[in-house]
């Protein structure tokens, strides 16, 4: 009878365990579904003109097309991803990297969001590595 009480007991804590980290890797701020655009220019690394357009969806997924300008040359490339909020954090799992990417961010209106990083998965020259997202109004 004690064994199983202890298994239940485990059993329990294991399950509310799981569901406490699922909660966590879903929790979304439903201000940032949608689609959003924008740009920065020497802020990664000089001379490097970046613009995107990023889609999240309610299911936490995004996708994402950049285009970067580097020396006259231009590339274009799409990153599917997950994203989720973790202690007042935005998170951003690029799949193809296997790589999280952490910033804080502020709202500064409900079309304007700041983002501010925190950790990111490639190097930049700019430590204080910021930008804005603009979001892209339905018709």
């Amino acid at each position: 009878m004690k064994k199983l009480l202890l298994i239940a007991f485990f059993g329990i804590i294991a399950i509310s365990n799981a569901q406490e980290k699922n909660s966590k890797a879903n929790k979304l701020d439903n201000k940032m579904f949608g689609s959003w655009k924008g740009s920065e220019n020497d802020n990664q690394r000089k001379g490097l003109v970046k613009y995107w357009i990023q889609h999240r969806f309610e299911d936490g997924t995004f996708l994402l097309l950049f285009t970067a300008v580097e020396n006259g040359e231009v590339e274009s490339f799409v990153e599917k991803g997950q994203w989720w909020i973790e202690n007042g954090e935005f998170h951003e799992l690029h799949f193809n990297s296997g790589k999280t990417d952490v910033y804080t961010y502020t709202f500064i209106d409900d079309n304007h969001v700041k983002f501010k990083a925190k950790k990111v998965g490639v190097s930049f020259e700019n430590s204080e590595y910021e930008f804005i997202d603009t979001k892209i109004e339905d018709e």
